[in-house]
């Protein structure tokens, strides 16, 4: 009688050696692809909310007959804090006076609240979120306006500015400003009327706190109607 062979300690070990090492690159694999279909979501999240947020915006400065306010670079701000971006102002002259005396004025605002941290040092990072709020009545004290309304934009990262506008590294965001100037301008800054340009430039970043982080950015420039006056 013929006696049969089986396997060797060393074949298994090293069967089990090559099957180990081929589950472990499965794995990685599997791991690998799942992160990179979870950065594709939520790219493609902060993508659509952008979108949807710009197309309000662009809505809404087309449909405005005068802008009220336009914030500026934010130099400092700490946790909560409730910073106005942008006033418009829909069916209002330059006279405060309704453009069509059986509509009534409307005013919309934009209002950036910082993120629930602590007290941001220069140049460090956070998140807040951008509201939109309508109302029927004239704002009294736009620059100290608490912000209200439904949320336009969630995610909103802030970045304070570092610098000068000339550095590579400068870029304030959220940034809403009048072409050429980082300052800001309201309505009653002055006691005469002076045209300060019609062009609006905004920044917003947009970022998901994941691993690994996934951002998306924004700019646009719009063209104010009748321009940008501050009286």
């Amino acid at each position: 009688m013929k006696n049969k062979k089986g396997f060797t300690l060393t074949e298994i070990l090293l069967a089990v050696m090559i099957v180990g090492i081929i589950g472990v690159a499965l794995a990685a694999l599997t791991t690998a692809a799942s992160r990179e279909a979870g950065v594709g979501r939520s790219k493609i999240l902060l993508r659509n909310n952008l979108s949807i947020a710009m197309r309000q915006l662009r809505e809404d400065i087309h449909n405005s007959s005068r802008v009220l306010y336009v914030r500026g670079r934010i130099d400092s701000a700490s946790a909560g804090q409730d910073i106005p971006l942008l006033v418009l102002a829909q069916n209002i002259d330059s006279n405060d006076t309704a453009i069509l005396a059986d509509v009534s004025p409307t005013f919309i605002t934009y209002c950036f609240e910082v993120g629930p941290t602590a007290a941001v040092p220069e140049g460090a990072l956070s998140e807040g979120t951008i509201y939109r709020s309508v109302s029927s009545s004239f704002p009294s004290d736009i620059t100290s306006q608490a912000c209200s309304g439904d949320v336009f934009l969630h995610n909103v990262k802030f970045i304070k500015p570092t610098g000068s506008s000339s550095d590579a590294k400068y870029y304030p965001v959220p940034l809403f400003r009048l072409s050429g100037t980082d300052s800001s301008y309201s309505y009653d800054s002055t006691s005469s009327w002076r045209d300060l340009g019609s062009v609006l430039v905004t920044k917003i970043i947009t970022e998901r706190p994941s691993q690994p982080i996934v951002n998306d950015v924004v700019e646009e420039t719009f063209v104010l109607p009748n321009g940008f006056r501050v009286k």
